[in-house]
């Protein structure tokens, strides 16, 4: 075969090595079509490692007898170690020849037989990757070979970028779509055109939409959401509100794409559910408002009680009565602030200390702390419990709950009413695994409207029946806190004007 006709040969090869940037397409493509350009009897591709340490020989053609060492050969090593390092084709006619030193794998070339080779490097640019290794047993190598080599190699040297250009970009293209699958934000891109070329799962709970029914389709053909439609008609990027279609809210950022050029792209919308934020900001607003009212009814009571003190002296008749409105107004101040300090304590998780206790005994305590006021009011309080029931808890919180409820209950309980505490286990396949405690009174009750927010900071029932009850209305929002830290739940029943019951289950938690 002509020089000529090799070139025109190797030019189909080169075209078919481009074909595909799976390297073990142009892989198997020299192996099966190198020797219709080349003299051959074996070929293999020496690359250099990862860490680039060294390089490994890949046999593209079967070796007849033998196997290449699956090992990192050292950069010194053979002939091809000796061509990647200086960069220049070298032909060895001889490999049994004393000057050409016998490494393993010119071990294993010799031992199939073979006595001549013909390497040449593999670059990009001025990088070597490897080499090209062209063995046989009865070839003689020339100039015109190593010129077919070399295009051969310069062939592969670009397949080889090709392909790492292919899998960086397939990694991006991976690692992207892990992101965009991972995160709950709805990310939408438009091109220019109007299209969606991008649209995550997230969009589905976000919009109601298919993210693989958006791509690749215009826009105001499967957008019919008003609001998203016209976030990407005005096309300004920023920040703004845009409510969702089943009434929560989103914050969408929209931002230009561009390519690393500058190119325009389009614009993205990525839509975050804020719904959360906003309800917390006015639960916020709410608190502030709530605190600043109820601290600055005192305030301004103790203010102007202390400028008519002032102006009448101690002589006014009604001095001392007004010292002890005084002190009754500021003591109702220091328990609302006892009590917000203690709800942002619980609710910080900044009480969460176990230790041994006996919740039993914790009932009795808290019966005996508001006995003196059950007497007072001549309510009789029961307490009904079993002998003992152990746990780990924050027992001075757990004490702090029960007096809360029996308190609540002597409060809103008429003279002469009654108040029952009675507690039980309930039974697990490894014995008690709860104690449930109810507290029933006698009392006004509850309306069913105001039910579902006893819970509720600074709620307070209004009603007849509670006027001139004090209170700071957060005892119960701190004992359901206190149920909550230790695993427990609590929960209410009521009807007006025949009294309450507050059941709560704690769990029993061995140390």
């Amino acid at each position: 075969m002509s020089q000529a006709e090799r070139l025109t040969r190797l030019g189909e090869i080169l075209v078919e090595l481009s074909r595909s940037p799976i390297p073990t397409h142009f892989f198997q493509t020299l192996g099966d079509e190198a020797s219709s350009v080349m003299p051959l009897d074996y070929l293999a591709l020496c690359l250099q490692d990862d860490d680039k340490r060294g390089y490994l020989v890949h046999s593209l053609t079967p070796l007849p007898t033998g196997v290449i060492p699956t090992r990192i050969f050292e950069p010194h090593e053979g002939v091809p170690g000796r061509v990647m390092r200086e960069g220049r084709p070298a032909i060895v006619t001889d490999l049994l020849l004393p000057d050409e030193a016998i490494h393993d794998l010119e071990g294993v070339l010799v031992g199939a037989g073979f006595k001549s080779v013909l390497i040449v490097p593999v670059r990009r640019g001025f990088e070597i990757l490897g080499a090209l290794l062209f063995a046989g047993s009865a070839v003689t190598y020339g100039e015109e070979d190593v010129q077919i080599a070399t295009l051969l190699a310069a062939g592969l040297s670009a397949s080889l970028e090709t392909s790492m250009a292919y899998q960086a970009l397939a990694d991006e293209r991976s690692t992207l779509a892990a992101v965009l699958a991972s995160t709950s934000d709805a990310v939408i891109m438009v091109n220019n055109s109007g299209t969606v070329l991008l649209a995550n799962g997230a969009v589905r709970p976000m919009l109601g939409l298919a993210s693989d029914q958006l791509t690749g389709r215009p826009l105001l053909e499967v957008v019919d959401y008003v609001p998203l439609r016209q976030l990407f008609a005005v096309g300004r990027p920023g920040t703004s509100e845009l409510p969702l279609p089943d009434g929560r809210v989103a914050q969408a950022s929209m931002v230009p794409v561009v390519t690393p050029f500058g190119e325009p792209v389009g614009m993205a919308a990525i839509l975050r559910d804020i719904s959360l934020l906003k309800n917390l900001e006015q639960m916020k607003s709410d608190f502030v408002n709530t605190v600043s009212h109820d601290l600055k009814g005192p305030i301004t009571i103790i203010a102007g009680l202390a400028d008519i003190m002032m102006r009448t002296g101690p002589g006014d008749p009604r001095f001392k009565t007004r010292c002890e409105d005084i002190r009754e107004t500021a003591q109702h101040m220091s328990e609302l602030v006892t009590d917000l300090l203690d709800l942002g304590k619980i609710e910080a998780g900044l009480d969460s200390v176990r230790e041994e206790a006996d919740y039993v005994a914790l009932i009795y305590e808290a019966a005996r702390i508001v006995g003196p006021g059950a007497e007072a009011k001549n309510i009789t309080l029961h307490v009904q419990t079993p002998p003992a029931a152990e746990t780990m808890a924050a027992r001075t919180r757990i004490r702090q709950a029960l007096v809360n409820l029996l308190e609540n209950a002597l409060k809103y309980t008429p003279a002469g009413g009654t108040v029952r505490l009675s507690s039980a286990f309930s039974a697990g396949a490894q014995g008690p695994k709860s104690l449930t405690i109810r507290i029933t009174d006698t009392g006004v009750g509850i309306p069913a409207k105001d039910l579902p927010h006893v819970f509720d900071k600074f709620f307070r029932v209004k009603s007849e029946a509670t006027q001139g009850t004090s209170g700071t209305g957060l005892g119960l929002a701190i004992t359901k806190s206190i149920i909550e830290a230790h695993g427990g739940r609590i929960r209410v029943e009521s009807l007006e004007g025949a009294g309450t019951t507050f059941m709560v289950e704690l769990p029993l938690v061995k140390s």
